[in-house]
C-alpha cells in the first residue's frame, strides 16, 4: 500500500491546485483531502467536494468548530475587551489549521499534510524553519510565526515555488472546478460584516472619551472599536489629522496624537516561538516585521528578557499595537521566531 497523504481543502483556487499537483505527483499513493469545518463554512464543503469528484479523491470533513470557537474567535474578543489588536489569522494557523488538524491527520497515520499557503519550508544550519515565498505579494510567513516547529516535518508548501498567477493558470488548463472562484481578504469568521458591527455584538456600547494632550476633544461608543495607528472613522475636527496612539480598556479612554508620536524602534515580544535558536540567531543580521502589510526594518539589537525578547530597530515603525504578531527574519527571508507584541 502506497503513503498516507493528506490536502488541507478550503474550497479555494490555491488548495484546489495544491490537491491536484498532490494526486498528480504521487499516483501511487493514497491522497485524501480534509475540508475544516470552523465557522458554518458550508460553501467551503461544496466547492471542496466538486474538486474532489473531479480529481476522483475521497473528501472528508474535521468538524473543528467547537475549538476555533474556543480558541480563536473568544481570543479575538478577549484581546479586544482588554484594548489589544489580535491577528485572528496567525492564531488559527497555530492553533487549529497547522495546530490541531496536524495532530488529529497524523494520528491517522498520515505521513505528509499538504496546504495552500505560500511559504517555503527549508533547511538553515540544520534547523526546518519557513522562508518567503517566490511570490512576495501573497507571502504568509507571517502568519504563520507562531507555528510550531515540530509540527513541520509533517506539513508541505507546494505553492511556495509558484505565483498567484502561475497557480490560476494551472486551475484554468486543468479546468478545476474552482478556476474562477474569487478570494476572500476578510476575518473568515466576519462572514462579510465589519469589524465595528461584529464587535458592537459581543460588547455593549459604552460612552467613553477621546483624549488629545489631556484634554477631552470627543466621545465615542467604546475603545474596542479602535486600534492604534488609526486615522479615519474618529469623527474628531481638530483642523488637523490626528491618530489613536493609545487605548485604557479600564477607563474606556482612546488617546489620540500626532503622526510623530505613533513613532517607535523598540517592540517587546511575548509567547516567543523560535525555529533558530536565539544564540544562532543573535550573530546574524535580523529584519522584523511588526505587521502583514507592512515592510520589514532592520533589526539593531536583540535582548533577551524574563518574558521574551527586547527589539530594537534601526528605524522606528509607525502603529505598533499590542495584540500584533512580531515576525523576525534573517536576511528578511528566513522566518527564525515570532511572538506577540507586548
Amino acid at each position: 500500500m502506497g503513503k498516507k497523504l493528506a490536502v488541507l481543502l478550503s474550497g479555494g483556487i490555491d488548495s484546489s491546485v495544491v490537491t491536484y499537483l498532490v494526486k498528480k505527483e504521487n499516483p501511487d499513493a493514497k491522497v485524501v483531502a480534509f475540508t475544516l469545518l470552523l465557522y458554518g463554512n458550508e460553501k467551503d464543503l461544496e466547492n471542496a467536494q466538486k474538486v474532489c469528484q473531479f480529481l476522483g479523491i475521497p473528501c472528508k470533513v474535521l468538524d473543528l468548530r467547537k475549538p476555533f470557537r474556543e480558541r480563536v474567535i473568544s481570543y479575538f474578543l478577549n484581546e479586544y475587551r482588554k484594548g489589544r489588536t489580535p491577528n485572528p489569522c496567525a492564531v488559527c494557523n497555530w492553533e487549529i489549521k497547522l495546530g490541531l488538524a496536524v495532530d488529529i491527520l497524523t494520528e491517522q497515520g498520515f505521513e505528509k499534510i499538504y496546504t495552500g499557503h505560500y511559504v517555503r519550508k527549508v533547511n538553515f544550519l540544520g534547523y526546518t524553519t519557513l522562508a518567503r515565498p517566490k511570490d512576495r505579494g501573497k507571502d504568509q510567513s507571517y502568519f504563520l510565526a507562531l507555528l510550531k516547529p515540530e509540527r513541520l516535518k509533517y506539513l508541505e508548501f507546494p505553492l511556495g515555488d509558484f505565483t498567484k498567477e502561475e497557480v490560476r493558470q494551472i486551475a484554468k488548463e486543468v479546468n478545476l472546478p474552482t478556476k474562477s472562484r474569487k478570494e476572500s481578504q476578510d476575518i473568515c469568521f466576519l462572514e462579510g460584516q465589519k469589524l465595528k458591527d461584529f464587535l458592537l455584538q459581543h460588547f455593549p456600547p459604552e460612552e467613553g472619551v477621546f483624549l488629545y494632550k489631556g484634554k477631552v476633544v470627543g466621545r465615542h461608543q467604546g475603545y474596542f472599536t479602535y486600534t492604534i495607528g488609526q486615522r479615519r472613522g474618529l469623527g474628531l475636527r481638530l483642523g488637523k489629522p490626528v491618530y489613536v496612539i493609545g487605548i485604557d480598556a479600564k477607563t474606556n479612554t482612546v488617546f489620540v496624537g500626532d503622526k510623530e508620536e505613533l513613532l517607535t524602534r523598540r517592540v517587546n515580544l511575548v509567547g516567543v516561538n523560535c525555529f533558530i535558536p536565539l544564540r544562532e540567531i543573535q550573530r546574524l543580521k535580523l529584519w522584523g516585521q511588526i505587521r502583514y502589510r507592512t515592510p520589514a526594518k532592520e533589526v539593531e539589537k536583540l535582548e533577551e528578557t524574563p518574558e521574551g525578547l527586547k527589539v530594537t530597530f534601526k528605524q522606528p515603525f509607525s502603529g505598533v499595537a499590542k495584540g500584533q504578531i512580531g515576525a523576525l527574519y534573517l536576511d528578511n527571508e528566513i522566518l527564525a521566531c515570532g511572538g506577540v507584541i507586548s
